[in-house]
């Protein structure tokens, strides 16, 4: 090594990269010392000199593609906002010979990139060398939990609560955790725990609404109103207080609540509520609520306002405006994805039942059905499909489980209703399955899949016309079957959702409804057996 050399590699060590650099220029006047190339190339770098740096580095790792180069370039190219190329050089890097600092700046590139799988295997990586590091455990759990690999969240929280047993954010997340799996009792027991080191809003809200899945209504309304006060600006606890309330039939407690909630969600356009009065001269625009179910059931109101406005609008999704017009033609439907503002007056349905002072116990309009399908649609779903003799059976058994935490167990796999298929040979069956999951009807090439046929909600309802009966779980089409009269077997979760109530077998909402409840949460068998012993009994020769 030479003087000069030993001279640079000092000043290097001294962090005076400048002169560094400078005379390790001077050593390696022709360009060929991959050590000094290296470090002419890291002196740029601590300088800031990022292209520059680059250079120097691209031409040692083409001769020597050594992980601690390949590293620097990594860093170089997060520097220069190149993150893909950054992110490939990093992983690397740290899987050839892991490196703390390279692994830090990956981290920073994968944000970069929102890349939450390799986050997760960086974060795996970097707890096999600081299997202690309560941070690395907490962002573990935490993107194992957004993923839903649950196992994985599931494991390094418990090693985190070993070394943090009092970690009542962690007992919290596990919970919820706990909770989308179905192990609800788990679930309950880890927010209890939570709640017992700290007294805060999450547990006590989470607690009500376990409490209600496990039909434990006092308690969830107990924890409600505890998390309401402490914190009073946030809508969802009012929201699910409200279900509390309703799922005991309790409307004088429960139907404020929820009818201010849906105030609440209004888009910013939603403006001068209507005080419920005649306005003859003025218009009225119904925003409607909640998802497609609920805008069909609540539709029944519509009626009560028919005469009261010069004008009435309605935003509604567009795969309900045709069967809406034809029925209701004194309203004018909007794509509700559009941006209206031309009215008088705003109401939703909810608004409605209040200001005409109905009562879900006490009377339900039109509950024999209060929607016509149309004729000629009906006819050529018939002589394409339906033209024979046999027991005519529409199936659907999965829901749309998006943005809500309340609704993920009403789907079932289509295998459970095989004791049906086993049980009424004869009979046609039909599914009306409007998502991916019609494909299972593959495996039970009797089935006949109308995916294809359905367009919107006035084909359902012309294709619902000629069938004889529709199983379902709770999901939008029993609303367009209850709305037409079509006679309708429900098939409910232990924890359903409030409108259908605790141990009601006939549905209030419409005649043709029935409804069969698990024995327990997750016990389709027991559910599907309870429907098939009254199938038996109507349908049996």
């Amino acid at each position: 090594m030479t003087e000069d050399y030993k001279k640079a590699y000092e000043l290097f060590h001294k962090k005076e990269y400048k002169k560094a650099k400078e005379l390790f220029e001077k050593i390696n006047s022709k360009g060929d010392n991959l050590d000094v190339l290296k470090y002419s190339g890291l002196c740029s770098y601590y300088l800031k000199e990022y292209n520059e740096a680059l250079s120097y580095l691209k031409t040692v790792f083409e001769k020597n593609a050594a992980p601690d180069i390949e590293g620097y370039l990594g860093t170089i190219y997060y520097c220069l906002k190149d993150y893909g190329k950054a992110q490939v050089h990093l992983i690397n890097s740290i899987l050839s010979d892991y490196n703390d600092e390279f692994a830090k700046t990956l981290e920073k590139a994968l944000l970069s990139k929102h890349n939450d799988e390799a986050m997760l295997g960086l974060k795996l990586l970097m707890n096999e060398h600081h299997p202690k590091d309560i941070f690395i455990l907490r962002d573990i759990t935490n993107i194992a939990q957004k993923l839903k690999k649950f196992d994985i969240a599931i494991e390094f929280f418990e090693i985190l609560l070993k070394y943090c047993p009092d970690d009542y954010v962690a007992w919290n997340n596990m919970g919820l955790i706990y909770e989308e799996t179905g192990d609800w009792v788990k679930s309950y027991n880890c927010y209890k725990k939570a709640l017992s080191i700290h007294d805060f809003f999450s547990p006590n809200f989470n607690l009500g609404i376990m409490s209600r899945k496990l039909h434990k209504f006092n308690d969830s309304i107990q924890y409600l109103k505890k998390a309401i006060l402490q914190n009073p600006n946030s809508p969802q606890p009012k929201y699910s207080l409200a279900m509390s309330y309703m799922m005991l039939k309790d409307f004088k407690n429960g139907y404020p609540l929820y009818a201010n909630h849906m105030t609440k969600i209004m888009p910013s356009y939603y403006k001068r509520e209507w005080d419920g009065k005649p306005h003859k001269e003025s218009s009225l625009c119904i925003f409607t609520t909640g998802g497609l179910g609920d805008m069909i059931m609540f539709a029944r109101y519509f009626e009560y306002v028919s005469n009261i406005f010069k004008k009435i609008y309605c935003l509604l999704p567009v795969n309900l405006h045709r069967i809406f017009k034809r029925n209701y033609p004194y309203i004018e439907f909007i794509d509700s994805n559009e941006i209206f503002t031309e009215y008088d007056f705003a109401t939703t349905p909810m608004h409605i039942l209040k200001f005409f002072d109905l009562d879900f116990t006490e009377f339900v309009p039109n509950t024999n059905g209060f929607l016509k399908t149309d004729e000629n649609l009906t006819k050529m779903y018939k002589e394409k499909f339906f033209n024979n003799n046999s027991l005519k059976i529409a199936i659907n058994w999965h829901g749309n489980r998006e943005g809500t935490r309340t609704f993920f167990n009403r789907s079932m796999p289509l295998e459970f209703l095989e004791p049906v298929f086993n049980q009424f040979k004869e009979a046609k069956f039909y599914s009306i399955q409007k998502d991916s999951s019609h494909t299972e009807c593959q495996k039970y090439p009797f089935i006949i899949d109308l995916y294809d046929e359905i367009e919107d909600f006035d084909t359902t309802a012309s294709i619902l016309e000629n069938i004889d009966l529709l199983i379902s779980i709770d999901s939008s089409p029993i609303h367009m079957a209850g709305a037409i009269g079509k006679k309708t077997y429900v098939l409910l979760p232990k924890a359903n959702e409030w409108r259908w109530f605790i141990d009601d077998e006939k549905s209030v909402w419409y005649d043709s409804i029935e409804l069969f409840r698990q024995s327990k949460e997750g016990d389709w068998a027991s559910c599907v057996d309870k429907m098939l012993a009254k199938m038996e009994l109507n349908y049996k020769n």
